[in-house]
This record gives C-alpha cells, structure tokens and sequence, in this order.
C-alpha cells in the first residue's frame, strides 16, 4: 500500500515524473583551477541538466540532486555533502523562487544527506531503513517521515512517487519516479560516474555495494529488474552523466554476467587479487575507485554462500 501524504495549506504530497528524452545542459561554473585545500584536487564542476521545464539535475561534488519544481515549491532529491549546501541552494534558487518543501534522500550516505539539516523547514524523507543507518552512524538530518514499500507526494498538482524494491547499494535504497516526465532517480544503485567528476566506461558493469549499510549485490540484480518495470525514459543515477533507460538495461546485464563469472572464479579457488584483475579487464571496474578498495570482500564473501 502506497503512503500518501497529504498537506492542508495549499500543498498535497505527491511526485511528478518527466517525459522529456533530450537533456540539455544549460549552466556551468567554473572550479577551482589547480590544487585545492591541503593539496587536495578541486571539486568537481557544478553542472545543471534540464530534462524539462519542472525537471533539473543539479551535478558536481556530492551525490546529483534532483529539483523538481512546482507552483506551489519544490521537491529535491539528495542534498550532496553539507559543504556544498551554499553552491546548492544557490543553483536553486535561480531555477525558482519558490521553497523547498521536501527533500527525498535516496540512502543514507553523506554526499547525498549531508545537507539535509540545512533545509529547515522543508519536509525529509527516506526508507526506514536509511533512517536506521543514519541514526546508527550518528547522522544529522534524519528523515522525518519515513515509509516501507513505497510513498506518495502530491505537490502544486504534480507527483513523484517513492519506492523501495529492496537491497542494493544499501538496505534503504529509494527510487524516485516521476511519471509525467518520465524519469528515474536512482540513487547510488545505478551510478555512472565515479564521484569526482569522471564517467564510467560506457561499457562498463560498476556497481559499488555498501555491506555495512545491509546492501546486496545479488539481490541488487532483481531490485534493479523491479525499478525497470516503471515507465521511464530517462535515469538520474546517484552519480555521472543522465542516462536512458536502455543504458541501464545493458548494465543490469552485465552484473549478471559479472556474478556468474566471479562465482565461477571463486568456486575455482581464485584468489582476492585474480578476481580484482578480472573486474578490471573484464568488466571495466576502476582499479583505484571505491568498489574494489572497499566492497570487493563483501562481494567475494556473498557469491561464496
């Protein structure tokens, strides 16, 4: 059953998608040249994508946010980091001049939460179990309403529907469809970029799993079949370049072919560093990116059993 939240002053809750195929990028601002703080590399360029009129993506340091906007405020969809809070809210207002009313993170992590207890008085949501995680690490933020298996928001006349189809890159992932636009939010269960800026092979199979957070790699292949089943053309993924439906079709694709070529590796009795070489060569994995320096015992310890 689907939890619908209702608003009395003039708001419902409900979520609108966008049925807009082209992207168009319409706004850059310049980085930092050269190094940053401590020797650090400059954040990545902010970038904003139109998808429609209502439908923004807002890209750079941090996790993408969506902005969707309506006559009567607006929905965002992951606030990056808590630094970026500034530079987010200013992208924002110059797409409209209306309150944000409600943020929607799609997992726990802090560059897509951590500018969550900065948007007072808008209204935070999250699956339950994303509340879980972050009250476990100790997080500000929290969601503030919180739902099971899917929810509802109604907004300006406009919807956008929230839904948990199970574990992935955590176990309180949540997809945000917009059905009249015809788009997908992901969060990090499908990405298509790296974090600091740089897109994924087209070809490539990444995906990262967060095992400490209660994220599945093999249940992540039937969630990501459950997401495919909405009516969308374009993906939102939590990080990287948008995205078509189909692009998300071959990756689901290659994360079959890429448990079944690792279990068979393992079964062999590979070791750690032979199945890191094949997610390399084979599949296209970052040698130096998150999944491998942080995910891959998880991997090789779940496609054991």
């Amino acid at each position: 059953m689907r939890l619908k939240i209702q608003m009395l002053q003039r708001q419902s809750l409900r979520i609108a998608l966008f049925t807009m195929p082209c992207l168009l990028l319409f706004n850059a601002s310049s980085a930092m040249q050269g190094q940053g703080p401590g020797g650090n590399p400059p954040p990545p360029v902010t970038t904003v994508d139109k998808i429609n009129d209502d439908l923004y993506v807002i890209r750079g340091d941090g996790g993408n946010t969506s902005v969707y906007l309506t006559d009567e405020g607006i929905i965002v969809v992951d606030t990056k980091f808590e630094r970026d809070h500034d530079d987010l809210v200013r992208r924002i207002s110059a797409l409209s001049n209306k309150p944000i009313k409600y943020v929607i993170s799609t997992h726990p992590h802090t560059d897509h939460t951590g500018g969550n207890v900065l948007l007072s008085p808008a209204v935070i949501i999250g699956h339950k179990n994303a509340f879980t995680d972050m009250v476990k690490a100790k997080q500000p933020g929290l969601p503030q309403i919180t739902y099971r298996n899917e929810i509802g928001i109604n907004l300006g006349g406009k919807e956008v529907v929230g839904y948990y189809f199970g574990r992935c890159h955590t176990d309180g992932d949540t997809f945000v469809y917009f059905p009249a636009v015809k788009a997908l939010a992901t969060g990090d269960c499908v990405t298509t970029g790296n974090g600091q800026g740089v897109a994924n092979p087209p070809t490539s199979s990444r995906i990262f799993i967060d095992y400490n957070n209660g994220g599945s790699f093999v249940e992540a292949i039937d969630t990501v079949d459950q997401a495919l089943k909405l009516d969308f053309d374009v993906v939102i993924p939590g990080h990287g370049p948008l995205v078509k439906k189909a692009d998300v079709v071959r990756w689901r694709g290659g994360l079959e072919r890429l448990r079944d070529r690792v279990t068979t590796e393992i079964r062999q009795g590979k070791s750690k560093q032979d199945i890191s070489e094949l997610l390399v060569n084979e599949f296209q994995w970052d040698p130096t990116g998150n999944p491998l320096r942080s995910g891959l015992d998880g991997l090789m310890n779940e496609l054991k059993r």
